[in-house]
């Protein structure tokens, strides 16, 4: 039954694997997006851009408004990452006898 599996799902292995390389992509873009030290070498080069007038006062508050944004979600990711998983208590059996 395998092979007439895979037979019959050939013609779409291309899309699978297309798919698969859109996931790939789409998870780096996350990790690079949210990844802290990223984030503050940012920082850094707005504070730089600004003191060299290459920002104006408006443009840098709302740049920096968003990589703070960005921060606070990177490091919120952080921490549920380090928390221990909360599995729930089984229920308690109880019996009526």
């Amino acid at each position: 039954m395998g092979i007439f599996k895979e037979l019959v799902l050939l013609p779409v292995a291309p899309l699978r694997g297309t798919v698969k390389v859109a996931e790939l992509l789409a998870e780096e873009a996350d990790r690079r997006l949210y990844d802290e030290d990223n984030i503050k070498r940012e920082l850094i080069q707005l504070e730089i851009d600004a003191e060299e007038g290459r920002v104006g006062d408006a443009e840098r508050a709302n740049m920096e408004d968003e990589l703070m944004e960005r921060l606070a979600v990177a490091r919120r990711r952080t921490a549920e990452e380090l928390e221990p998983a909360k599995a729930p208590l089984p229920e308690e059996v109880t019996s009526h006898g």
